[in-house]
């Protein structure tokens, strides 16, 4: 088990165990590069507290931990052993091309990703459905 005070570093370690999560919470499925969307989201709008760690077990689970507690709260849970092959790194990532509307300005010219086939956002670097690199 090893903690991490970003969750972007976080999810670095636990992508060399599995490949998709569950929230703990939801219930909802989540792939590598929707898991990076929300790292970049929570590491620039919800820093931790100074004395709270995330966690990441071997199996690729992620939770988090306040020192003051005496639980682990799970936050995602490890749906396969699936290392991640190919990962954002640097400038390749940038939420923003994930985050824009999807539907392309002439509605015959969409694009889909070559990999998995779903609808890609213009601009992508990356699939939002598989996570591979589309360019």
């Amino acid at each position: 088990m090893e903690g991490y005070r970003n969750f972007t570093v976080t999810m670095d370690h636990a992508s060399d165990r599995c490949s998709s999560w569950k929230n703990a919470e939801t219930g909802d499925i989540l792939s590598y590069a929707e898991m990076m969307i929300i790292a970049a989201h929570l590491d620039s709008e919800y820093p931790l507290e100074e004395r709270s760690w995330y966690i990441v077990f071997p199996d690729g689970e992620i939770a988090i931990l306040h020192e003051d507690f005496d639980e682990i709260m799970p936050l995602f849970l490890p749906l396969n052993k699936k290392k991640i092959a190919h990962k954002f790194t640097g400038d390749e990532f940038n939420p923003a091309r994930f985050d824009a509307d999807p539907q392309p300005e002439n509605m015959d010219e969409a694009i889909y990703c070559m990999h998995c086939g779903h609808k890609l956002v213009k601009g992508a670097i990356y699939c939002t459905h598989c996570g591979k690199k589309v360019k």
